[in-house]
């Protein structure tokens, strides 16, 4: 059954790749689910096109949550799509692929509030 989930992200690293159709920025986190204390990791890639005369107020975002995996299996996962908005960090979007223990996640959405450095993943309505 799909859940909410809220994570607790420390950030890893934040890298800012120029090129010449405007930037990348590759991202990495430690997560903690707060009420269930399980740890997970979150990458992220992030897509700026600001170039010449033309910018944008958000990024393209892709993230995926990782979870710790059982020994010799895969780990459970959900990828996030939406926009990272380039003045508050806020982000939002919704799930568009999970791995099978999260399939019933897919269609829900997500929020990161950058000043507390919670990601909210939010069941299907």
């Amino acid at each position: 059954m799909a859940k909410t989930f809220r994570l607790k992200l420390t950030l890893l690293f934040n890298q800012r790749i120029d090129d010449l159709g405007g930037n990348w920025q590759y991202a990495g986190a430690n997560a903690v689910e707060e009420k269930t204390k399980k740890t997970a990791q979150l990458i992220a890639t992030k897509r700026e096109n600001a170039n010449c005369c033309t910018s944008f107020p958000v990024s393209m975002l892709t993230a995926t949550v990782i979870f710790a995996a059982e020994a010799g299996k895969v780990a459970p996962n959900m990828t996030l799509q939406g926009v990272h908005d380039l003045t508050t960090n806020n982000e939002t979007g919704s799930v568009s692929a999970a791995s099978p223990e999260f399939a019933d996640q897919i269609g829900g959405t997500f929020t990161f509030d950058a000043a507390t450095g919670i990601l909210t993943i939010s069941p299907p309505s």
